[in-house]
């Protein structure tokens, strides 16, 4: 399935520049991406990012190209582009190259379904009316977006032809734009795949990656257990 791709960073302030594992989030993310296979690939940053994201992208030797604002857009539009779209949340580091591939490739099995990207709600939810807190909803029909996402072939073409462009800077709406321009496909994501929000879910993240990482390279017994002599 030939796509485009495109890492989205605009409008997630200072967090894409959080280090994990001694890089910046958003590296992580577009190392994956390149590595997924995608056959162009876009940055999108806030202005004021442009020239820094540019020299790191470099000395990363990633071959992507840096646009400001929308940009990447302007440079689709200039393009013609006639294949999907995989858009790629900054915010979600260790997506791998692997899943992003899988993905991708699903969604070349029906080409007039965009997808995202998801990962069960494991936390109890509450309703709240008038500040107080009323009964449990049920988990089995939430789920908490990550990424990435897919725009199918067809949707991208109409919008770019509308000049329509889809709200990378934010998956929740981007959900609601996918759904209001054709069928959407939902794919369950790994769990290394979660998004972070603030400083301490990086470091969360990173604690649970090397943990999983940790366990990998545990020897297994013949009975099973890890490290069991």
């Amino acid at each position: 399935m030939s796509a485009t791709a495109v890492l989205a960073m605009a409008g997630r302030g200072g967090l894409p520049f959080a280090s994990l594992h001694r890089a910046p989030l958003y590296l992580h993310a577009l190392r994956s991406l390149a590595a997924s296979g995608v056959d162009r690939l876009l940055v999108a940053v806030d202005a004021a990012d442009h020239d820094r994201v540019v020299r790191e992208v470099r000395h990363a030797g990633v071959a992507a190209e840096v646009r400001a604002g929308a940009g990447w857009w302007d440079e689709l539009r200039a393009a013609g582009t006639t294949s999907a779209l995989l858009v790629h949340d900054a915010l979600c580091p260790l997506a791998s190259a692997e899943f992003l591939r899988e993905v991708r490739t699903g969604a070349a099995a029906t080409p007039e379904v965009s997808a995202l990207a998801f990962r069960p709600v494991t936390d109890t939810v509450k309703t709240v009316v008038d500040a107080r807190i009323g009964g449990t909803i049920d988990r089995e029909g939430l789920a908490a977006l990550v990424s990435p996402a897919v725009v199918a072939a067809p949707v991208l073409a109409a919008a770019l032809e509308r000049d329509a462009r889809p709200p990378i800077d934010d998956f929740a709406r981007l959900a609601a734009w996918l759904r209001a321009h054709g069928e959407v496909g939902l794919v369950r994501a790994p769990s290394l795949a979660r998004r972070v929000d603030d400083a301490s879910s990086v470091n969360l993240l990173e604690c649970v990656d090397e943990l999983s990482r940790r366990v990998r390279r545990e020897p297994v017994s013949d009975a099973g257990a890890p490290g069991t002599p």
